[in-house]
């Protein structure tokens, strides 16, 4: 079975959205490993909110660099730390610190498919004039939907 994995480099590069072979309900960290850049992985959760579809949300896995925050000029991950904000600020009254370092593969279940909108520009990663990373982070993850 084939499952959509979205690569969300931590430089705030396009996004690629890919499909790939799923192990036992998740993608092969054999496969995952060089997309993120890394050869150890943590599985974090985060939570897609697309407003206005059905569903509403979904949680998704965020796999990530364990050692991100350890190596030389670590940076944040703005758009995957967001997909754990959402995922947070329903589950916590004092959250914890949602940020993410380095390149994320966003997991998304198996169940679903995922189509970028026709005016998919901004889930690559290039911002509306005037807004930045963390202002258009809203507007980038929008342009996904996710379909049951």
């Amino acid at each position: 079975m084939k499952q959509n994995v979205m690569i969300l480099k931590a430089d705030d590069s396009p996004a690629e959205m890919l499909e790939l072979e799923s192990v036992d309900g998740q993608p092969s960290f054999k496969d995952v490993y060089p997309l993120i850049n890394t050869n150890i992985i943590e599985i974090a959760q985060g939570r897609w909110i697309q407003k206005g579809n059905k569903p509403e949300f979904v949680d998704v896995e965020l796999f990530c660099d364990e050692e991100a925050l350890m190596k030389a000029d670590p940076q944040i991950n703005h758009r995957a730390s967001h997909l754990r904000y959402n995922l947070f600020k329903s589950q916590y009254k004092y959250m914890p610190d949602p940020r993410l370092a380095g390149d994320v593969a966003v997991v998304f279940p198996a169940k679903y498919k995922i189509e970028l909108t026709p005016d998919g520009t901004d889930v690559t990663g290039n911002y509306k004039e005037g807004h930045g990373p963390v202002d258009a982070t809203d507007a980038m993850l929008d342009q996904v939907n996710v379909v049951e």
